[in-house]
């Protein structure tokens, strides 16, 4: 009897892996909804059997399809072959080829990071047509795109990027525990580099936006700007000119590449 037929369904989860200089971040999604994700150190010595022992370790349900989007190339092949030798499907690559078609405004495309590519398209498949991205990692970088078009940015040191840099270069600093400073002027050396860091970040942030606003193409589009990255969180409360905070924001443009659907809202993740 057909009732009694038992029905075979296709999986609709799919990993989403962003290969970072810092860390690594893997997402699990159903369709377009993010279920769980995991970060770990990015080793570049890393190989294929420790990959695939962690990915088996994730116990997740069976994996459909899988995305990965890296900017440690040497890690590239590691992880294409532990995603195919674990989940037995072949992962799609973000990068200047296979971005859903996005027109890049870019003299060199292949230097565009993949992170960048795919935070664009995260915010496009949140409904946003118009954006600025800053992404506040290794580097703290600004993206700019408007109507499926992707015209570039900025890259600077990241918050903590910079902090290591100034100690290792000055033989006296050592480097202080990162937290919000409560006064505006250092009295003492470890809350002096605070400031310099986390005030100049947010000075820093609000000043490029201020000129990225002012260009041609972008005085009547009044773009959302949307912060993600690791240390993202160190900005909210800190500046008016953020006006989204979407953590997840890199997973879900890796895991756009295999919908090209927009996906269901991240429930409480969205607004600063």
């Amino acid at each position: 009897m057909a009732g009694n037929k038992k029905q075979t369904t296709r999986s609709n989860y799919r990993l989403a892996v962003d290969v970072g200089n810092t860390h690594t971040v893997v997402g699990l999604f159903q369709n377009t909804n993010i279920k769980r994700h995991w970060r770990l150190a990015t080793r570049k010595d890393t190989t294929i059997d420790e990959i695939a022992c962690w990915l088996r370790g994730l116990n997740t349900p069976e994996i459909a399809a899988t995305a990965l989007a890296s900017v440690v190339p040497m890690q590239d092949n590691a992880w294409l072959s532990a995603l195919r030798q674990t989940f037995g499907v072949t992962p799609r690559i973000l990068d200047y080829r296979d971005c859903l078609k996005l027109k890049l405004r870019y003299e060199i495309p292949s230097q565009i990071g993949a992170d960048r590519l795919a935070n664009v398209l995260g915010a496009e498949a949140l409904g946003v047509k118009t954006g600025i991205v800053i992404d506040f990692g290794t580097a703290t970088t600004f993206d700019v795109f408007a109507n499926h078009t992707y015209y570039g940015g900025v890259i600077c040191p990241g918050i903590q990027t910079g902090l290591r840099t100034l100690v290792q270069n000055a033989a006296k600093l050592a480097e202080p525990e990162l937290r919000w400073p409560s006064v505006t002027v250092g009295r003492n050396t470890d809350d002096a580099m605070r400031i310099g860091i986390l005030s100049g970040s947010v000075g820093m942030v609000e000043h490029l936006l201020s000129d990225i606003l002012k260009e041609p193409a972008f005085k009547t589009r009044n773009p959302l700007v949307l912060a993600t990255g690791g240390l993202s969180s160190w900005m909210k409360g800190r500046t008016k000119a953020i006006q989204r905070f979407e953590p997840d924001l890199t997973l879900i443009g890796i895991n756009h590449l295999l919908s090209g659907a927009k996906p269901e809202r991240l429930m409480g993740r969205s607004k600063a």
